[in-house]
């Protein structure tokens, strides 16, 4: 049977095909069993009879290499009169994909599909051709179809049974996004974005098999014994994610020889760690130590210093200067990277904005993101540096995922004397308060702290965090009654903005002197409160079976219950509404 469903729209002929490109080469952004993919195989083709029609089912592969699906596809031509021909444009009838579907859990079997694009009707059509023998559960098993008709996006499927989890994953996520995708490329064409595709750079495939092989190799691990106050499982597979591009686009550039690297602003030292214990020798600098520091094996080389940009901070025997999360010395990557040697190259990897005097970057065109403006300003200041730049996107849990990759200079090796010259002449004329050729690059330039400030509102004086506890509790509990055989209130709930109205200037500045404000106080205890979305209540307390419960789960050995004094029960106007035996705080006047 098939299964259709519609939806009001009607793009043009090129958004439609950039909505396609999309569910190819990003596909896991709606299928979230999915890691990515390859395009194994991509052919344009026209048929040389007057008329083709797909068929529902198609035969699937019987191996996957290349000789076999060029064979595959060979036979698939013979079969459906078709003939292979040159051009890529709009008015090129078929485009002919083989893909294959990398699942997230590394466990399962990757799946494959054939995929007939027509640009010029605006269909497409997906085949599972995984072989037989493979069980796959990434993508649907049966045929379906995405195409335009009567100013309708129309969704066809050649399943069973139309409510089936499959079917209705294409018809409530699939095709919503894609409509999206439409409407998007639509709105957005003519506007240049920086950087778009994902390891553009190497191979994702390898890719894909190299993080695994690296994820298991280090990343449990390190997550069990992660030291650190930092998110283990943000932080380590990043690395881990980091390091496994590094390695490849080495290997890649058929850079036969170990690579010798220094890392500055190392921080935690993972990617230290990784490559040095994948064979490359290198260097991590950090203006402070971190607790894992003292995990590492001997060989992995970590360094307590300030580096402050001048001529006695250069590396001239390092392959590669890293800047992971640089911060302030994001900028002068690329410039130490150049005055250190001729091969010297650079990985960047920009988070925080910052300028060369490591104060905190401004952007100047208001029509693009402060990011974006940055990438640009950056990438400027390598090519300004004599360096043929690449720019990639990572898959990386963060939001800031766009590196600066160098390839080589722009000049030969007998010109470098002139070049570096022209370097520090470029930079004389655009930053006038410093002069490269001095030892010093840059006077008033501002390193980090070596010791890092707590900033997350503990170290607030009692006095003003109980004053404005007060104020928050007497108004998400005002109107409350105090007769004790009402039910237990829990009061308003209320938006953060409000509160902030009602607390005193000179307290606000506090709090805002001391990172996250009004919100990271009220996190902070979070056995009064529950923030969520921007609005606060107070938390009913929980018991000594629900925290002994919880800590079990987190597995914490030493169980503190009925120590602290229970806030309810002191300052409640009805009290804590559990027992003295069951609350898991203290009911006793402190």
């Amino acid at each position: 049977m098939t299964a259709t469903t519609k939806f009001s729209c009607s793009p043009s002929k090129e958004s439609f095909y950039e909505a396609v490109q999309i569910l190819i080469t990003k596909p896991h952004v709606v299928n979230k069993r999915l890691w990515g993919s390859k395009i194994w195989l991509k052919h344009n083709c026209i048929s040389l009879e007057e008329t083709v029609t797909w068929p529902n089912h198609i035969h699937k592969l019987e191996s996957v290499s290349t000789p076999e699906i060029e064979k595959y596809i060979d036979c698939m031509y013979n079969t459906m009169k078709l003939q292979k021909c040159d051009g890529d444009s709009i008015s090129d009838c078929f485009e002919i994909n083989i893909l294959e579907l990398f699942p997230k859990n590394y466990a399962d079997k990757a799946s494959y599909q054939l995929i007939i694009i027509n640009k010029l009707e605006s269909y497409i059509i997906f085949y599972n051709v995984t072989p037989s023998e493979v069980i796959q559960n990434t993508t649907p098993s049966f045929t379906y179809g995405i195409h335009v008709e009567n100013d309708m996006i129309v969704l066809n499927a050649h399943c069973d049974d139309e409510n089936s989890k499959s079917y209705m994953w294409l018809k409530n996520k699939l095709l919503p996004q894609f409509i999206k995708w439409t409407t998007e490329t639509e709105s957005n064409n003519g506007k240049k974005k920086i950087c778009t595709a994902s390891l553009t750079l190497v191979s994702s495939s390898k890719y894909f098999e190299k993080y695994n092989e690296l994820k298991l190799k280090y990343g449990k691990d390190l997550v069990k014994i992660w030291p650190e106050c930092t998110d283990p499982t943000k932080f380590v597979y990043e690395d881990v994610a980091i390091a496994t591009y590094l390695l490849l686009l080495w290997e890649d550039r058929s850079l036969v020889k170990k690579q010798t690297f220094v890392d500055l602003g190392c921080g935690n030292g993972l990617l230290v760690y990784i490559l040095c214990k994948e064979g490359h020798a290198g260097l991590g600098i950090d203006v402070r130590k971190r607790e894992i520091w003292d995990m590492y094996p001997p060989e992995v080389k970590l360094k307590m210093k300030t580096i402050v940009p001048s001529e006695s901070n250069l590396f001239p025997n390092a392959d590669w200067i890293i800047g992971n999360h640089s911060d302030e010395l994001t900028p002068w990557i690329p410039v130490i990277a150049a005055k250190s040697s001729y091969k010297c190259n650079f990985f960047l990897l920009p988070c925080c904005a910052f300028n060369f005097d490591g104060s905190k970057y401004q952007r100047v065109d208001s029509k693009k993101s402060q990011y974006t403006e940055y990438l640009e300003h950056v990438k400027k200041i390598c090519e300004d540096c004599g360096f043929i730049t690449d720019l990639d996107r990572l898959k990386i849990p963060s939001t800031k995922r766009i590196c600066l990759v160098s390839n080589g200079r722009m000049y030969s090796p007998d010109t470098y004397k002139d070049s570096i010259n022209k370097i520090s002449k470029i930079f004389k004329e655009k930053h006038a308060r410093g002069n490269v050729e001095n030892d010093t690059w840059l006077a008033d330039f501002k390193a980090r702290e070596s010791t890092q400030k707590v900033r997350n509102c503990t170290q607030l004086d009692k006095n003003l965090i109980e004053s404005i506890v007060k104020i928050v509790t007497d108004c998400l509990l005002e109107g409350c009654s105090k007769d004790c055989n009402e039910q237990w209130s829990v009061g308003k709930i209320v938006e953060i903005s409000e509160l902030v109205s009602l607390i005193p200037k000179q307290n606000l500045i506090k709090l805002k002197s001391e990172c996250g404000g009004l919100q990271t106080l009220l996190k902070n205890n979070h056995n009064i409160f529950l923030v969520s979305g921007g609005k606060v209540q107070l938390r009913y307390p929980k018991t000594v079976d629900q925290v002994i419960t919880i800590q079990k789960r987190q597995k914490i050995i030493d169980t503190k219950i009925q120590v602290k004094p229970c806030w309810f029960h002191n300052n409640h106007p009805q009290g804590c509404p559990l027992s003295s035996i069951n609350c898991s705080f203290l009911h006793s006047k402190g």
